[in-house]
């Protein structure tokens, strides 16, 4: 058994979260080890998508500028099909919009990000420890005690904290009996890279929704270079009670891209396909412990409505690390101390973070699918000829200033100018009726969730009344979104 010096904090796990945790509390002076099972660069299940507001923290690491010179390719505009049809393409509509935020995102390749940002950290301070895997968790009156095993050593780490940067099976999560596999809150994504007929020449990041993906979504996000990311993801709960094979949708959803999307004819893989889960807001449990806190994935940090993790991961970091700066400048560790991080990350996330897990518990029921796919259409067709509606509206998937209320306000203000509409455009075109076979059309999928299967659907809309009371409780005092003013 090898013996290291004792650190002030141990953060288990290099990712995003991780990183970004030991490049702060490197940067105050605080003593940091890095431990990570893998030897970086390494793969990671990920549509790879850094959005503004990652890219934002990213500059104030230093690795902003390391990145672009690799040239990424800007991520400006979005397309979304529905049946396997266009049915919005144009500019992100929320973009560009925001002081200090960038008019874009990028698709950085999770090998490449990951070893920037751990090098961040180490330029910071930090000691990092690659090859490392984290066997053993004891807290105890005098600090924490992590034994892992480095090649054929085992090796024994001491600290005052732990942070859980681990991801969604997080040893430090299991370690506290804190673990949380929740299926309404948990997606099971496939990802592969592929190559197309030449280069893409707009930065147009793809989404395709149709029943069999439902509730969950493809994506086509391109790279430089002709590349392109893409994948799957579909929620557990659906999987398991439907049975479905995550494999089977990833191969049907490849051969759905080689026939409708205009730059995919002869896509080819460059690897067989790797998968992975993520653990989304809303369905985490207790984030601190006496002597410790989970970030990241581990702290279930994950957008429920795309499954976009990296901004959040390293969002939850900055917020957690004043809370062990403090507790390290009192020399108190106690839970009652920690506590302070569930309220700096209520404060932060919920406001938008609510309304996402609402709107995504309100998508579980698979019954509703057909009338949820026409109304996505139906709002893309307004999205397309309305920005100010897009920009609003369609905030709730990837917006950076998430305002509940506004959005709700703009899409019921649509309905009922639709139901004023209805009887005066069946006068005239009997086809024209929209709106009132709409609502028909959700009473009888509603009656068929109830009937076919009464215990699950009290449960699910249980849920969703619930989610509506928390998103109350939780309505932004002020404005605009926490998310969108930052942390640095």
């Amino acid at each position: 058994m090898t013996r290291v010096p004792r650190a002030e904090v141990i953060v288990v796990g290099g990712g995003p979260a991780g990183s970004t945790m030991a490049w702060r509390l490197a940067r105050q002076g605080v003593s940091v080890l890095v431990l990570d099972r893998a030897r970086f660069p390494r793969e990671k299940v990920c549509g790879d998508y850094v959005e503004p507001r990652g890219l934002r923290i990213l500059e104030a690491m230093g690795s902003l500028g390391r990145l672009e010179q690799a040239e990424p390719l800007p991520i400006t505009h979005s397309a979304t099909y529905v049946d396997s049809l266009c049915a919005y393409r144009g500019p992100i509509p929320f973009y560009g919009r925001i002081e200090g935020l960038a008019p874009h995102g990028y698709i950085v390749p999770r090998d490449t990000l990951d070893d920037e940002m751990l090098a961040a950290a180490a330029r910071a301070g930090a000691i990092v420890h690659q090859d490392t895997s984290v066997s053993g968790v004891r807290v105890g009156p005098r600090g924490v005690e992590i034994e892992a095993g480095r090649g054929a050593e085992t090796v024994r780490y001491r600290a005052s904290l732990v942070v859980g940067a681990d991801g969604g099976n997080s040893v430090i999560a299991r370690s506290r009996g804190l673990t949380v596999d929740d299926p309404r809150h948990v997606a099971v994504a496939q990802r592969a890279y592929a190559t197309v007929a030449g280069e893409l020449d707009l930065g147009e990041a793809a989404f395709f929704f149709d029943e069999t993906l439902f509730p969950g979504y493809g994506w086509l996000f391109p790279m430089a270079g002709g590349r392109v990311n893409i994948g799957v993801g579909i929620l557990a709960e659906t999987r398991a009670r439907l049975r479905v094979r995550v494999p089977d949708l990833f191969a049907a959803f490849v051969d759905r891209l080689r026939r409708v999307h205009p730059q995919c004819k002869r896509l080819e893989l460059c690897a067989p396909p790797i998968g992975g889960i993520v653990k989304t807001y809303g369905g985490h449990g207790r984030n601190h412990f006496d002597r410790g806190v989970m970030i990241g994935d581990a702290g279930s940090f994950v957008d429920p409505m795309t499954g976009e993790g990296i901004t959040p991961a390293m969002e939850s970091a900055l917020l957690a690390a004043p809370v062990l700066e403090a507790a390290l400048r009192e020399g108190r560790f106690d839970e009652a101390r920690l506590v302070e991080y569930e309220r700096a990350f209520r404060a932060y996330f919920d406001p938008s973070m609510v309304f996402l897990d609402l709107c995504a518990a309100m998508l579980r029921n698979r019954h509703l699918a057909r009338p949820w796919l026409r109304a996505l259409k139906r709002g893309c067709q307004l999205a397309e000829a309305d920005e100010g509606f897009a920009r609003g509206a369609a905030g709730y998937f990837g917006g950076l200033d998430i305002r509940p209320f506004g959005i709700l306000g703009e899409m019921w203000v649509q309905v009922v100018r639709d139901l004023a509409l209805v009887w005066p455009r069946l006068a005239l075109d009997h086809t024209a009726g929209t709106s009132l076979r709409d609502l028909i059309d959700w009473q009888t999928a509603l009656t068929r969730s109830a009937l076919r299967d009464p215990l699950w659907h009290m449960r699910w809309a249980a849920d969703v009344q619930l989610k509506w009371l928390a998103l109350l409780a939780a309505a932004p005092a002020r404005r605009p979104d926490p998310r969108a003013v930052g942390l640095l």
